[in-house]
């Protein structure tokens, strides 16, 4: 087997292997010296040139700066492959367990790997190559352990000077990788009270949630009722776009979100599902509507964890409430009430439940995701306002029909990539036919007239077949009642654990303050880590909480794990700030404990009291 054979049947990347498989000689010619690390590459792009100046001489350079700046990097990330020698070379160091390479010249790669067996290194992901990028494979990428963990601490490097030459696609490519770095990063969330209102919310509708059908229910009885589903969002281009759906509402299924009620409303446009997902009361306030006979036929599908608020609104609704595949929830293991598909934003779970159902096609409609031509984030009837989003941090991306860019911001780009992550997943074969706003990837564009031409032939039976309520409600909060019990326990044995440890990293530091560093250890951060592991398996209810607090800690402390100290002070200086960083998290887990036990101790108290009175 030639060393191509060996590299080629270790390399993960198929596409990249097909690629290379096909390739049967290059014009790019090896210069050999006479040791052999003198290995030099001529006759590049353009049609001449060498790589390297001094090939050893650079080697030499570049191991000395990674071997002194970046040896405890788990993580290293290049832009060109250069002769492949430095990754062999920096691979030696155990502390790399994976070097990232970006190299768009495919003969280039194919000579280095026709030369060099890198089959060890391949097979066991440490080298780990790329020749197309785009944000698919970059999401895919930044989403993975350890790369998530490292994030904060990613450069991209250049793989020789030679690249300077590629300075454009190499900034590119840099911030793309920043970007999609950073959406993940704010995916994870970083907001206690956030989480905390989440868990507040939920237990608070327990006694409404038993009450009403199961989202299980709701499939069973209305699966493959319809071919076609419309998904109405509040982008600004809605507008344009009502007189059609009015026209054709009685042939396709209608998902709106819960913005988009008010306007649909208003316009005399029956949806037969209104899809919630957002915990504020700001979002509960577009269910404070009289509508009268309106609302009759319509289904509302909430969150569980949606203000209070939202479920007084409707409690004279058809309506029912899904749990999220969240901790706290399947803690109280409600099963016919938890629905597994993801429901990170409100075209997301419309989705969902519309792939759910069965149906063939989707079509989208006002799911802009970005602002319009005057700035506006919202059609001219949205309730708040059409410029209520328009204070955001505003970025470029690809606009529909794929030219010219539109500004979107952060979280509607997180919407676009999970909404693009599920159509990919799912079955329906999806239609955006929103005309305008941002490109969402892997939807065919179409024009709204088009796709109900095509689409949509026959009216629907309505009314839907009806769903009853269960008789099993008091049983449900009694069970739930005796959980919530369990997760205070819990908490109290959670929160004597982190006293320990808050008592142990005191008397460490004091310790380290007195010690002679050429023999000091610290074992004791990993002991730290091993138990919150432990306690997540033990006590997860309690990390709906308190895991994005701490994903964001450990993205903040891996910059001081990376950290190579060269003195025995900075050694000492290193290990004091992790001491005291892990200080920090302890307190504060400690103290997001004693606020969750308030809401419990509450929560508990109302339940009690909603049994009493058999009221659910």
């Amino acid at each position: 087997m030639t060393i191509l054979e060996k590299n080629l049947n270790a390399l993960e990347n198929q596409t990249l292997k097909l690629e290379l498989r096909d390739i049967k000689h290059t014009h790019i010619k090896p210069v050999f010296g006479k040791d052999s690390l003198e290995f030099n590459l001529s006759n590049l792009e353009g049609g001449g040139g060498v790589m390297y100046q001094n090939p050893l001489n650079e080697l030499k350079q570049n191991l000395e700066r990674y071997n002194d700046k970046f040896a405890l990097y788990p993580v290293l990330y290049f832009y060109g492959f250069g002769n492949g020698l430095l990754y062999k070379a920096l691979l030696q160091n155990s502390h790399h367990k994976h070097l990232v390479i970006f190299e768009r010249n495919l003969e280039l790669l194919w000579l280095c790997l026709s030369l060099i067996d890198f089959s060890k290194e391949l097979k066991e992901q440490k080298l780990i190559i790329y020749h197309q990028t785009n944000n698919e494979i970059l999401r895919e990428l930044c989403t993975k352990e350890p790369f998530l963990a490292y994030a904060k601490t990613c450069v991209l490097h250049l793989g020789a000077k030679y690249y300077e030459n590629f300075q454009q696609d190499y900034e590119r490519l840099a911030l793309d990788l920043q970007e999609t770095f950073s959406q993940a990063m704010f995916s994870k969330g970083n907001n206690l009270e956030d989480a905390l209102q989440g868990v507040g919310h939920f237990i608070h509708n327990l006694p409404f949630i038993v009450s009403r059908p199961s989202v299980k229910k709701l499939l069973n009885k209305r699966g493959n009722i319809a071919k076609t589903a419309i998904i109405v969002s509040t982008g600004p281009s809605l507008m344009k776009q009502l007189p059609l759906l009015k026209e054709y509402r009685e042939k396709a299924l209608i998902f709106c979100a819960d913005s988009a009620y008010p306007i649909l409303a208003k316009h005399n446009i029956k949806p037969d599902f209104v899809c919630m997902v957002e915990r504020s009361d700001f979002t509960a306030e577009f269910f404070k509507h009289d509508f009268g006979d309106f609302d009759e036929g319509i289904c509302f599908i909430l969150v569980s964890l949606v203000h209070p608020n939202a479920t007084t609104y409707l409690k004279d609704k058809d309506c029912i409430l899904i749990n999220k595949a969240l901790y706290f929830a399947d803690f109280m293991d409600f099963k016919v009430y938890d629905f597994e598909q993801p429901l990170s934003n409100v075209a997301c779970m419309s989705y969902a439940l519309a792939s759910a159902l069965e149906v063939q096609n989707i079509i989208l409609i006002g799911q802009d995701l970005s602002y319009d031509e005057s700035g506006f984030s919202h059609p001219k009837d949205y309730q708040h306002g059409q410029d209520f989003e328009s204070e955001s941090k505003k970025f470029s991306v690809l606009a529909y029909g794929g030219e010219g860019e539109v500004l979107t911001h952060n979280t509607w780009f997180l919407f676009k990539q999970n909404l693009e992550d599920m159509i990919l997943r799912q079955s329906p074969t999806c239609y955006n036919a929103t005309e305008g706003g941002a490109r969402i990837e892997h939807c065919i564009e179409k024009a709204f007239k088009s796709c109900c031409e095509e689409l949509l032939k026959e009216k629907l039976k309505r009314p839907f077949t009806p769903l009853t309520k269960p008789t099993n409600s008091k049983e449900l909060l009694q069970k739930a009642s005796e959980k919530i019990t369990l997760a205070q326990k819990h908490s109290k044995e959670f929160q004597a654990t982190l006293s320990h440890f808050h008592k142990r990293i005191q008397e460490e530091i004091i310790r380290l303050e007195s010690a002679n560093l050429k023999h000091y250890k610290l074992e004791l951060l990993d002991e730290i880590q091993n138990s919150l592991s432990q306690a997540k398996e033990k006590y997860y209810e309690l990390f709906e909480l308190l895991s994005p607090y701490i994903t964001q800690f450990k993205l903040n402390l891996a910059r001081i794990l990376v950290l190579n100290p060269r003195t025995l002070e900075d050694t000492f200086n290193k290990n004091l700030i992790l001491l005291r960083e892990n200080l920090k998290l302890i307190e504060f887990i400690f103290q997001a404990l004693q606020t969750l036990d308030l809401r419990l101790e509450n929560a508990l108290k109302l339940l009690e009291n909603t049994i009493k009175e058999n009221q659910c």
